[in-house]
């Protein structure tokens, strides 16, 4: 048989070796021929298709549905964009009505421990998450496969889950994906990549069992952060008038005439709340100028520089329920990352809040050690406690998360170009005092959230460790195995 010759830069391969007349180079990808050489020893390799329940049953894509649909009720309609760390995000952007739910439901059969997997996009081809009983019911978007495994394979929904998130199998996802039109796809070609299965049953057990509690902590984390930011304050049924007011002249703020920045409703509400806490709230913009709290804005590296390296750049998707994602769109290098040091790096105890955007301005998260290094784009602003002992990080982000602060946020934020920003009005938003009980409250829940959330961020690499072929010597020392 005639070897493959290759290099880093480029490499030869026989003519009888093509298939169905793809001549996209990656999908020859040398390095994982040697890869797979290499894991064979300690892993068996099917195919995803002999992993799966056989035809549509195994994989399936989601369904179509007209833009009309988005917003019609809460039963979630999910998404690419809508996967966080192996779970479906409680914040999923679109949600439709039952009565949509109803004419489009008996089009995929979607189950506990069913597996979805982004078939349509860029760098979110291949990206997973599980199915549990109390996402459903839900809708899924023609973007995604949900992906059943075969009853009687030894490879567990668990194992697969985490099997599927390993550089080995997102490289052979780079490879397979093609363009098509504005978008890549992977096609079907998804069931010809090879799952790296251990051959020792004590390490499959281990990973399903890693998984399991995962899985298991995602779910008490979801209970936690709603029942923190669920609280007595939220708006009651609104007054009569609800369709218009009045606003005198000498009110207007800097000749802001957006109805809502007065929303009297919403002041109301403040008010109501300072006298419930026996004293007013704090403006973000008071922290600052008492030396107790620093704003600023992260920078922006340009997309030349996306892909250079391992270092994160932080951008607005990238923030969920509290956190950073484990694995961000887009890495630059170490010489970057210098660059911009220190206006764009991030450090522990950071929060980071999004200023610019649509539904996602006012989203915010800790910075974890987890995290870092790391640099951050425009779009967000960092706060950062200049006084540690003055303000607690861990009770702030609670505080930017409850319903009256986020509602504020809502009501400042306007159109600039095309999409929407809160600007310099973050420090006008009103939080409440250090020492009040609702502070305490969020600082105790931030701090139970934050550490079960760092547990699972290392459970994850364990998990995927234990199912990571070794890099093929060709490829060490190279940046960008996975081709992420």
């Amino acid at each position: 048989m005639e070897e493959l010759v290759y290099s880093h830069l480029h490499f030869t391969i026989a003519h009888r070796r093509l298939t169905g007349r793809v001549l996209i180079p990656k999908f020859y990808d040398p390095d994982l021929d040697s890869a797979a050489s290499v894991a064979s020893k300690i892993f068996d390799l099917p195919l995803l298709s002999d992993v799966l329940t056989p035809g549509r049953r195994g994989s399936q894509l989601g369904v179509w549905l007209p833009r009309e649909n988005y917003g019609s009720g809460s039963i979630p309609f999910i998404r690419t964009s809508d996967f966080f760390h192996w779970r479906i995000r409680s914040d999923f952007k679109k949600g439709v009505s039952e009565e949509v739910y109803a004419r489009y439901k008996h089009r995929i059969d979607i189950q506990p421990n069913d597996i979805l997997f982004v078939a349509h996009g860029t760098y979110l081809i291949g990206d997973v998450a599980l199915v549990s009983e109390s996402d459903l019911p839900m809708l899924l978007q023609d973007h995604v496969y949900r992906l059943r495994v075969r009853p009687e394979s030894k490879v567990d929904p668990y194992l697969l889950l985490a099997a599927l998130s390993t550089r080995f199998v997102r490289r052979q996802v780079r490879a397979r994906q093609f363009s098509a039109e504005i978008s890549d796809k992977i096609g079907e070609r998804h069931l010809s990549i090879r799952v790296p299965v251990p051959k020792d049953a004590k390490t499959r057990q281990r990973v399903v069992e890693i998984v399991r509690t995962i899985l298991e902590l995602h779910a008490t984390v979801k209970d936690l952060i709603a029942k923190a930011t669920t609280t007595d304050r939220t708006p009651g049924p609104r007054a009569v008038s609800h369709y218009g007011f009045q606003q005198r002249r000498a009110r207007l703020i800097n000749r802001i005439l957006i109805p809502r920045y007065y929303d009297p409703e919403l002041e109301s509400d403040l008010k109501t709340a300072e006298v419930a806490d026996g004293q007013p709230w704090t403006t973000l913009g008071q922290l600052v100028d008492s030396g107790v709290l620093s704003v600023s804005t992260g920078v922006e590296v340009g997309k030349m520089a996306y892909g250079t390296g391992t270092i994160p750049f932080i951008r607005t998707s990238d923030l969920v329920n509290w956190e950073l994602f484990r694995d961000p769109t887009q890495g630059v290098s170490e010489q970057i990352y210098g660059a911009y040091t220190p206006k764009g790096t991030l450090q522990e105890g950071d929060i980071v809040v999004v200023r610019d955007g649509t539904y996602l301005v006012g989203s915010s998260a800790l910075v974890l050690k987890e995290d870092l290094p790391a640099l951050f784009c425009g779009g967000l602003f960092r706060l950062r406690a200049v006084k540690k002992e003055g303000l607690s990080t861990e009770a702030l982000l609670g505080l930017l998360n409850l319903p009256l602060v986020r509602r504020q946020m809502r009501s400042k934020q306007f159109t600039r170009d095309v999409i929407d920003t809160l600007g310099p009005r973050l420090l006008e938003v009103r939080v409440p005092s250090r020492g009040t009980a609702a502070a305490r409250v969020m600082e105790k829940a931030v701090n139970t959230v934050m550490s079960m959330k760092a547990e699972i961020k290392t459970s994850m690499h364990a998990a995927i460790e234990l199912l990571e072929p070794s890099v093929p010597a060709s490829a060490l020392n190279r940046p960008g195995w996975s081709m992420r």
